[in-house]
């Protein structure tokens, strides 16, 4: 998050806010021991008490302790979530592979889920989420390995499912069979796991890791946590799959390079014209899109279609990122003067770059109860050698 003063430049202040059940704490500390290793050590990873399942967060309880880390951390860039297998644990069972019942229970997974992000994006539409379920452990009483491995795929196949409908801001990792490729598979090999040797991760064919001796916080031979070993194993995938580009995302900084026509292919016909003023420090956005909704076909424009929308932002960058105020065109008539047209502020835009040819805006307008993010890309690829040369 960019932090603004009125007698400084802004300031890229980055951390992890964690949040979730039993595992998140034991995770976020390794996270912490990772992100050191990998000369990282200014990072900050902030743990939450500990508040189970999403459906425990997906309430009036959840949501204002939510609320409440968000302000008290309100720098953090990342809000990473360790959820989603305390909703399983408490209620399937291997009878109910693929029955009704199980597909509801899922259902309700990913329904918590997205209650639980919809409510972190309402209070910081910027931020980035990261999610990941459990993985399981050897032994365990609800299935055989193959049944647990193909049940968790079905499970985090419906969580990728509703993380690719919600754009690049929040991220899913599924790391079913994370434990076994690591430490090796019973009655296949039990030595350290050769990495010539791939099976993919969640093969129903694959037998349960074993681990080392649980989690001494926890009753021997509980199925439920690993060792700290464990959960370095789980941290440093983390970092691998996902922290580590993030970081070197980072690096990149905003410049005047990046002036052009940007939109996302999804919705061509749409689009941002971004002009980026180094001098000033500032960043001037366009927005050219529609309404929410179709007008009335009675409605007739005398120029243009009723159904346009022209918006405008403009704000600070640092780094990577710009935090633009969002304003509304409004009142005026076509090539004149009077009467004069009136600016409307309406929310907020925050506007970041991977590099010099893809970007996220992020957005927030209050006045008609919208947040979301878009990927953005160039209309055309000229600019680009400048962009890179800055």
């Amino acid at each position: 998050m960019i932090v603004y003063s009125a007698l400084s430049p802004p300031l890229l202040a980055e951390g992890v806010l964690v949040i979730g059940d039993s595992w998140a704490e034991p995770v976020g500390n390794q996270l912490k021991v990772v992100l050191v290793e990998q000369g990282h050590p200014e990072i900050p990873v902030i743990m939450t008490p500990y508040w189970g399942g999403p459906r425990n967060l997906d309430t009036p309880e959840g949501f204002a302790a939510i609320s409440g880390w968000l302000k008290q951390w309100p720098d953090v860039d990342y809000l990473y979530m360790m959820m989603g297998q305390n909703n399983w644990l408490c209620c399937w069972t291997s009878d109910m592979i693929g029955s009704a019942a199980e597909t509801t229970l899922f259902a309700s997974i990913i329904d918590h889920t997205e209650n639980v992000v919809d409510h972190i994006q309402s209070i910081r539409p910027e931020i980035k989420i990261l999610w990941t379920a459990g993985e399981y452990l050897r032994p365990h009483h609800l299935g055989t390995p193959s049944q647990m491995n193909a049940n968790y795929d079905r499970l985090q196949s419906l969580a990728l499912e509703f993380v690719k409908e919600r754009g690049p801001l929040l991220t899913f990792l599924n790391w079913n069979g994370l434990f076994q490729l690591h430490y090796g598979f019973d009655g296949i090999k039990h030595s350290e796991f050769d990495p010539a040797f791939v099976i993919p991760p969640g093969d129903p064919s694959l037998p349960d890791p074993a681990l080392p001796s649980p989690q001494a916080a926890f009753p021997v031979n509980t199925p439920a946590h690993p060792t700290q070993s464990g959960y370095k194993v789980m941290a440093q995938a983390l970092y691998d799959r996902y922290f580590s580009s993030e970081l070197d995302q980072q690096n990149f900084e905003i410049n005047a390079g990046l002036n052009d026509a940007w939109y996302n292919p999804d919705t061509s016909g749409q689009g941002f014209l971004i002009s980026v003023f180094p001098e000033i420090g500032q960043v001037f956005l366009a927005w050219f899109t529609f309404e929410v909704e179709r007008p009335d076909g009675s409605i007739v424009a005398q120029l243009g279609e009723p159904g346009h929308r022209w918006l405008t932002a403009q704000g600070a960058y640092a780094g990577n990122q710009a935090v633009l105020d969002i304003w509304v065109s409004e009142g005026g008539i076509f090539d004149s003067g009077q009467p004069a047209p009136m600016l409307r502020q309406d929310g907020e835009i925050v506007l970041e770059f991977n590099d010099c040819d893809s970007g996220t805006v992020s957005y927030n307008i209050p006045s008609i109860g919208k947040q979301g993010s878009i990927p953005i890309e160039r209309v055309v690829l000229d600019n680009v050698p400048l962009c890179e040369s800055l």
